[in-house]
């Protein structure tokens, strides 16, 4: 940012009843810079249009993503894979952002499109044509759903096949996603700045089974058999069923502005 908002700016601030920010405090500091404020949830908030928001928690981050928003976002709490502030810091960080002390820095996003759901063609083509895509913040997986139950999976970047892997999942992570559930299968870390995405299987049949970094404009992974169905996950939530022969497509649809306080950031 580096430069102060606009004249009467309008902060939405969203977060849990219960969070750790108390709302009436960042919203005194909104009338202290003579701005305004909503509050409230997120579909509320972001009808309003803010030209800057406050979010509580990796739920309501991973929710602003999904929603497309495209508006410099003040992330407080504690969240792997992405620069926050802590609660007690939330209304000098807003302080800071409102006077223009900040930087807008881009948390990359993964966009997810189910090509195919597998199974009867017929009803797969019938059913993507009512599919809105949907956008990942941190990973997305494809994993089986009855446990130690092994399918195999195709990874594509570019159109190329790079392996197809028996295991009971396979996860697509951000660099955010990657300091996230990835570390624990053995997955690289990715920094911020990095363009690519991490694919790391979940349980593999074969110990040695490679890690990728691809490049973040077209990966695909599919189904190629399995032995019991398999469930998409998006940022940690069930989405669909995929049967064999289903084919996720994954690109990049840009990042989401992420507000990093800077004191010393030359606003010249």
């Amino acid at each position: 940012m580096c430069g102060a908002l606009e004249d009467d700016p309008l902060v939405g601030i969203i977060g849990p009843a219960d969070g750790a920010v108390d709302p009436a405090a960042l919203e005194a500091t909104v009338d202290d810079r003579g701005g305004r404020a909503v509050t409230g949830g997120r579909e509320t908030v972001l009808e309003a249009e803010p030209s800057l928001l406050v979010v509580e928690g990796e739920a309501d981050l991973a929710a602003v993503a999904r929603a497309r928003a495209t508006v410099p976002t003040l992330v407080v709490g504690s969240i792997s894979g992405v620069e926050t502030v802590e609660p007690a810091q939330a209304t000098s960080a807003l302080e800071s952002a409102l006077a223009g002390s900040a930087r807008v820095r881009r948390l990359p996003l993964l966009e997810v499109d189910v090509e195919s759901r597998g199974g009867d063609l017929e009803t797969a083509t019938e059913a993507n044509e009512h599919t809105e895509l949907e956008r990942a913040l941190f990973d997305v997986t494809l994993v089986t759903k009855e446990p130690a139950q092994i399918s195999e999976f195709g990874v594509y970047s570019r159109d190329e096949l790079l392996e197809a892997v028996r295991a009971d999942g396979i996860v697509a992570a951000t660099p955010a996603g990657s300091h996230g559930y990835t570390t624990a299968l053995g997955g690289p870390l990715l920094s911020v700045g990095v363009d690519g995405v991490a694919v790391t299987p979940i349980a593999p049949f074969v110990t040695r089974t490679p890690r990728w970094v691809v490049p973040s404009d077209d990966i695909v992974l599919s189904v190629e058999r399995n032995e019991a169905d398999v469930t998409l996950v998006v940022d940690g939530q069930d989405r669909e069923t995929l049967t064999i022969g289903a084919t996720v497509r994954l690109s990049s649809p840009g990042g989401l502005p992420v507000v990093v306080p800077a004191p010393n950031c030359d606003s010249s």
